[in-house]
């Protein structure tokens, strides 16, 4: 009896109490997956009698007669066509059932979110906003950001016509330890009352689409949807000029992952290790290292191996001997960053299991310090 009265708490936790569709139209794909969250950039609009689909552009897939959207909701799109799994008055999730290849098991369903309708704002206007200024923001992290405790990570982001460069800064007590920039295709499109940001790369490499909340003549105010929490990022204009910034990225390492949405972890896959084994890395990172800190503990240096091979995404986490929390010189951290970043003869490595795609791996290592000298590492 106790078995089946947990399989129906089950069953009605999953559904949820209220089964009434959105009170608002439009519906943001947010992200697909529950362990590793991909986004899923549509938008759903209900109108009148009729369901839109969007796609990350803003354009119109396909509109398709129909009036209800609940649990029982099936949206017959001819590329997708969409199960509800769970429904309430904030977020439902769907499974693509055409979709055969991404949608194989529960798990992998979409999720979207109901927006709030607000006025839309001039694309013209926001145009000329974001053009204006290199905007800064501090990175808030989320299930797909490698582990860190120890860096301050900001961005820094200037806008052109069709394009956004992105610096990427890793700081330790206020000074820069490292720094990447990438660039990505933009899109600004209304929808309805709603005004939205959406970046692209590959097709096979899904970017999410950011609702515009808020826009003033210096500051822009993003919703990002694609992590378990919705996201409100402000970005606001640093101090640099477009000109000096333009001038950064020539001295920037370019690193961009190439599938966004999820890493593989080392120990999946095939052998991600250093090509030249430990004692290689120990070596060089031993050379030149600052004798200012005798201090003893671990540095551990988080990172991520792009499928060519190239290192970025860095976090930090510095333990004592007792594995607790605390701190090494700048001069160290520095040169245990820099040294690691320009080793050459990373693995190019990326799964082609089915059941766990991935072209991007988590890596880390761990540096046992000594009285202020590099004794062991691993993994």
């Amino acid at each position: 009896m106790k078995f089946y009265f947990f399989i129906a708490l089950a069953f009605f936790s999953l559904v949820g109490c209220d089964s009434k569709p959105p009170e608002n139209t439009l519906l943001i794909g947010a992200y697909r997956g529950l362990d590793k969250l991909i986004p899923y950039p549509f938008i759903l609009h209900q109108k009148n009698d009729s369901i839109s689909l969007f796609d990350n552009q803003g354009m119109l897939i396909e509109r398709i007669k129909n009036n209800s959207l609940n649990e029982k909701t099936v949206l017959k799109f001819k590329s997708k066509q969409l199960k509800f799994a769970k429904l309430n008055n904030h977020m439902f999730t769907v499974f693509d059932v055409l979709d055969t290849v991404n949608f194989r098991e529960f798990k992998s369903r979409a999720q979207f979110e109901n927006i709030e309708l607000k006025h839309n704002f001039d694309i013209e206007t926001i145009r000329n906003v974001i053009n204006e200024s290199v905007f800064k923001y501090q990175v808030i992290e989320d299930e797909n950001s490698n582990p860190n405790r120890d860096f301050e990570i900001e961005q820094l982001l200037h806008f052109k016509s069709d394009s956004v460069y992105t610096i990427t800064n890793y700081l330790y007590h206020g000074q820069k330890m490292a720094s990447e920039y990438e660039t990505k295709a933009y899109t600004i499109f209304n929808i309805d009352e709603a005004s939205f940001l959406s970046f692209r790369k590959e097709d096979n490499n899904p970017q999410p689409i950011f609702q515009i909340t808020n826009l003033d003549s210096l500051s822009v105010g993003l919703k990002d949807f694609s992590s378990r929490e919705p996201k409100s990022i402000q970005l606001n204009p640093s101090k640099i000029k477009v000109d000096d910034y333009l001038e950064i990225i020539k001295n920037t390492t370019q690193y961009s992952n190439c599938f966004d949405g999820y890493q593989g972890e080392y120990y999946y896959g095939e052998e991600v290790t250093y090509t030249k084994g430990n004692q290689y890395i120990i070596d060089v990172v031993s050379e030149n290292a600052p004798i200012m800190d005798v201090k003893s503990g671990y540095i551990i240096l988080h990172y991520t191996i792009n499928c060519e091979g190239k290192l970025g995404r860095f976090g930090l986490i510095q333990m004592s001997r007792e594995f607790k929390s605390m701190t090494f010189s700048e001069e160290m951290i520095s040169h245990v960053t820099q040294t690691v970043r320009d080793l050459k003869d990373w693995p190019s490595n990326f799964d082609t299991t089915d059941w766990l795609a991935y072209k991007d791996v988590h890596g880390f290592l761990m540096f046992k310090i000594e009285l202020g000298k590099i004794t062991d590492l691993c993994p």
